[in-house]
Parts: C-alpha cells; structure tokens; sequence
C-alpha cells in the first residue's frame, strides 16, 4: 500500500500530460489558421479533434483514478456485497500471525465456518495449531441480548466451545457483553472486514468492507472491540 504522498505525487504528471496536449492544440490551431493547402487542413483538423477528445478523457480518467486512489489511501482494500463470502475470510485466517478479534450477533458461523474440526475446511483451527503466538478472541452478546435464533444456535455449539477453550488454554477465548451486537466484524492483525448487524438473520447476507487496520475507519472498530473485551465478562 502506498503511503498519501505517493498518491498525491501521481497527479502533477497527469497535469503535465494535459498541459502538453492543450497546447498542441493551441499551436496546430494557430499553425492551421496560416496554411492554404486544403488537404493538409483536413489532416490537421482531424488530429485537432481527436486530441481535443483524447484530453477530454483523460480528465474524466483522472478524475476517477484520483477518487480510487482517495479511497485506498483511507484504507480500503474492497468492498464485499455479501461479508459471508467464506472463501474471502480464508487468505487472510491462514496468515494471521498475532490476534484474530471477532465481534459479532453470535459468532457461530465464523466458528462453523474456521473452526469446526468436523469439516473440511477450517483453516484457523489449523492456524492455531501451527503458530503457537496466535490469540483468537471473540465477543458476543450475553443471553438476554440474542434474539432467539442466535441463542439457539450459541447453546447448540456450547461443548464445541468449551472443547476449543481447553485445548487452546487462553489462546482462543470467548466474552460476552450485555447489550445487543451493533457491529459484525473480524480482524485479523492488521486486516478490518466488517459491517453493522440488522435484525433477525438479515445480517447474513449483509454487504461489508474491507480496510487495512491501521486507518482511522478500523482503528474505531479496534478500541471498540478492545474497550468491550476488558469491560465484558467471560463466555
């Protein structure tokens, strides 16, 4: 990722491209207004009209491009019609190296999705078995605040979490606090992927975006996460 002043550095260029070809314009149109050959007039009105087109969209791909380029210097990485795309999720889980924070309704389905060894898939399982640093923490609503699905579904997985506590001994660990999930997101050291959290199962197919971590978008996600974790109580 480059940093700001690198993408700003890229416009002048553009400029100066501009400017080049504005006057071009100008000096074959002065040229033209001197010359009496009539075939040499239409081939100098014709490269006039197209650099005059040319420079025209330039502009509007200027303009585009320094908008991208806005918006990948505030840290996004992508934006994701629907957050429960698995198949995004699992680059990222497989080359997590110190912390994976998980905010969600239930957080079920990112454990049924990761770490179910009963699957076939479930990359952070084995993630944190091979890299013995790694910290898995997820927050969720206590009782009272899930709706009754996500409750259902919670108690469902109770011994599965209680069999990934013990085995991981304060590595993977589970708090919950008293209030209803405003926010789904998972962050996986220095990756933010997130959204907010509808009612009932909507939140499913819920659109999120991806940010690095350390832009002002996600760290307000990360002192969130990190205030709700020492204020929550153990799962």
């Amino acid at each position: 990722m480059r940093s700001f002043e690198q993408l700003t550095a890229v416009v002048p260029l553009w400029m100066i491209l501009v400017a080049f070809c504005l006057i071009s314009t100008v000096g074959s149109w002065y040229w033209l207004t001197y010359t009496d050959d009539p075939r040499m007039m239409g081939i100098v009105s014709g490269l006039v009209s197209g650099l005059v087109l040319y420079v025209f969209s330039l502009i509007t791909q200027v303009t585009a491009f320094n908008k991208l380029e806005h918006y990948r210097a505030m840290g996004v990485e992508a934006l994701l019609e629907n957050r429960h795309e698995k198949s995004y999720y699992g680059p990222l889980l497989s080359g997590a190296r110190d912390t994976v924070k998980v905010m969600g309704a239930s957080a079920t389905r990112f454990i049924d999705d990761f770490m179910d060894a009963d699957a076939d898939d479930h990359v952070l399982l084995d993630r944190l078995h091979s890299n013995k640093r790694l910290q898995v923490q997820v927050l969720v609503p206590t009782d009272d605040f899930m709706s009754p699905d996500a409750k259902n579904r919670y108690n469902a997985r109770s011994v599965q979490i209680d069999r990934l506590k013990h085995k991981f001994q304060g590595r993977f660990a589970i708090k919950r606090f008293p209030h209803e999930a405003r926010h789904s997101f998972v962050m996986v050291d220095g990756a933010f992927v997130g959204g907010p959290v509808f009612d009932g199962d909507k939140s499913k197919h819920a659109p999120a975006v991806h940010v690095v971590a350390d832009k002002p978008f996600a760290t307000k996600y990360r002192d969130y996460f990190n205030d709700s974790w020492d204020n929550s109580a153990d799962g």
